[in-house]
């Protein structure tokens, strides 16, 4: 029997369009529908997605928790019967006490349709199929009681978030990798966050990427290209010799990624795993990473898929040196990388972690 799909239209897309194309694979688009109605008793959306699988007289609610804290939503995981979570915690929230929880390998947002046309036509479609519920006063008074729900008048949801994915990311094809990486190139180019008392990222994320990025300038000199993009923090004194101005548009982010010798991860804002992770991983890189904060569905491995170093500039230098002049063990890591990534991070592998197939 043909599964059907109600989602949550609140969900943010440019987060859950991953998954999206993951349930389109899966069932077929014409089996998905977004319908606010099943939703309505629920708070707004974060970063995340949740949706309904109906197949006969069988329902089963699905939540996947796709932003950056380990902290569970309790109000949708007692309202689902599986919770998907990119950054699960299990010290935090152990699998005897939270049985709904399942971890997945970190997604990043990518671009399903094609055209700017059709995103109007899908936006139009979730917001009409939902526009006789939301003009409903009795229905709208409720809403209106969460203050959470109402930007649902805001075309924000049904339209904003499908046009940034559209219009900011590309199709996960494009993270096929058919280019050989080079042997004497390094490419990295990562954001610098803000730190405060809260998110102290000048001690942690920051000063981890600077690291990195001064290693590989001492390595390898002008091979090396990339640096920390400061924006409105640039003024920060602790990292001028890493800043750099020139920002590089996605397309060739991701193209100098594939051929750069090697990439680095490491915990990002509120110590999440991150999109790079996972992008890394789809494109099949030898990965050096300091430790990880929070789990995955099985461990990456220090020498098999992933290199890991400690915090210091002297370990990510080591390991820069032993990788560059080692390419057989790179090409052990790249291979490794990708095989972790088929097994369990694309759309249609997480989907199998949530039970989904």
């Amino acid at each position: 029997m043909k599964k059907k799909i109600i989602i949550d239209p609140r969900s943010n897309y440019s987060y859950g369009s991953f998954y999206v194309y993951g349930l389109e694979v899966l069932v077929g688009k014409r089996h998905i529908s977004y319908d606010l109605k099943p939703f309505v008793e629920l708070k707004d959306l974060g970063n995340d997605l949740r949706f309904i699988i109906i197949e006969g007289n069988i329902k089963t609610k699905y939540f996947i928790h796709a932003n950056d804290s380990y902290k569970l939503s309790e109000e949708n995981y007692n309202w689902c019967d599986v919770y998907g979570c990119v950054n699960a915690n299990y010290t935090h929230y152990p699998k005897e006490l939270y049985p709904k929880l399942v971890s997945l390998v970190p997604s990043f947002g990518i671009r399903i349709e094609q055209s700017i046309s059709k995103v109007l036509f899908d936006a139009g479609v979730q917001l009409t199929s939902n526009w006789s519920y939301i003009l409903n006063r009795k229905e709208w008074n409720k809403l209106l009681k969460k203050e959470e729900c109402n930007k649902i008048q805001n075309l924000k949801h049904y339209f904003g978030r499908r046009y940034k994915a559209w219009k900011n990311r590309l199709p996960l094809s494009y993270y096929e990798n058919t280019d050989s990486s080079k042997d004497n190139y390094i490419f990295f180019l990562s954001t610098l966050w803000y730190s405060d008392e809260w998110n102290k990222n000048d001690e942690g994320v920051n000063l981890r990427r600077a690291h990195f990025i001064r290693a590989c300038k001492k390595i390898l000199g002008d091979n090396f290209e990339g640096g920390l993009l400061g924006g409105a923090y640039s003024s920060n004194s602790i990292f001028e010799d890493v800043f750099v101005s020139q920002r590089e548009t996605f397309a060739s982010w991701i193209n100098k990624t594939k051929v750069s010798a090697l990439v680095f991860n490491t915990p990002a804002f509120w110590d999440c795993h991150g999109w790079k992770l996972g992008e890394y991983l789809a494109m099949g890189k030898c990965i050096i990473s300091t430790k990880l904060s929070n789990d995955l569905p099985y461990p990456l491995e220090h020498g098999v898929n992933i290199h890991l170093v400690d915090n210091t500039e002297e370990s990510m230098a080591e390991a820069i040196e032993y990788i560059l002049s080692h390419p057989e063990y790179r090409y052990k890591l790249e291979l490794g990388a990708k095989k972790y990534w088929d097994t369990y991070g694309t759309p249609e592998a997480s989907l199998k972690l949530l039970g989904i197939e």
